[in-house]
């Protein structure tokens, strides 16, 4: 167990300190959601008693936009030079390589969500009013989707046409994740909606069980097959 855990802070490292130095992944994310951000802003606007509404909305959109295109990069390093092969081929298992780049994945994707949401919140005067609903379905919905586009980013790093690929294959099973996530955010940013928070959120923490223990066992099968 406890070699287990030091070969998972190894590779966690190590992509984060080579991610810290070049900044290809996190700043593409960053330019990407803003840039979404932007384009929201000068649509929606032009009414902004509606802005609790489309808010959530906006919110889940850009994450899960801004999310894919982080997956779409996070198994480059290893493709050059067989590097991924070599990791299966050594004394670490293949659920600890998984664990840490889903690790992985999920800290560049919240480092990405800081300065978004900020943007979101000050473009549509969207209160908080329900601070922790609103930081748990965020959370929850990033480790959902941190799991599954690790799995089948692994699985289609070779793929021809990978970036087109890769959102065909998650988003279907991500949808439930956006509206658990967009019900749970439009009732913390006061939107007159009659929903139970923790209701989505108990579904966000089930979704994400569940599909931390099947992608855990699938990766190592499929990225061999």
């Amino acid at each position: 167990m406890i070699r287990a855990w030091r070969q998972f802070v190894a590779i966690v490292r190590k992509d984060l300190v080579v991610e810290f130095r070049t900044r290809e992944i996190l700043l593409t994310m960053a330019l990407f959601s803003m840039l979404l951000v932007i384009v929201f802003a000068f649509a929606f606007l032009s009414d902004p008693t509606r802005a609790r509404d489309y808010g959530p909305g906006i919110i889940w959109v850009t994450v899960l936009f801004a999310s894919t295109i982080g997956q779409n990069r996070l198994f480059d390093r290893e493709r050059e030079n067989g590097c991924l092969w070599s990791l299966l081929l050594s004394p670490t298992g293949a659920g600890t390589i998984f664990l840490a780049k889903a690790t992985t994945q999920l800290v560049f994707t919240l480092l990405m969500e800081l300065p978004t949401l900020l943007l979101i919140l000050v473009f549509f005067d969207l209160p908080v009013v329900r601070p922790g609903a609103f930081a748990g379905a965020l959370v929850l919905g990033t480790v959902a989707l941190s799991l599954v586009g690790t799995l089948f980013s692994a699985m289609l790093m070779n793929a021809r046409m990978k970036e087109v690929l890769l959102p065909l294959v998650t988003y279907p099973l991500l949808v439930p994740v956006v509206i658990a996530g967009v019900k749970v955010t439009s009732v913390a940013v006061g939107a007159p909606v009659a929903e139970d928070p923790g209701t989505w959120l108990r579904f966000l923490l089930g979704f994400d069980m569940i599909f931390a223990v099947a992608t855990w066992f699938l990766f190592g099968r499929m990225i061999r097959a």
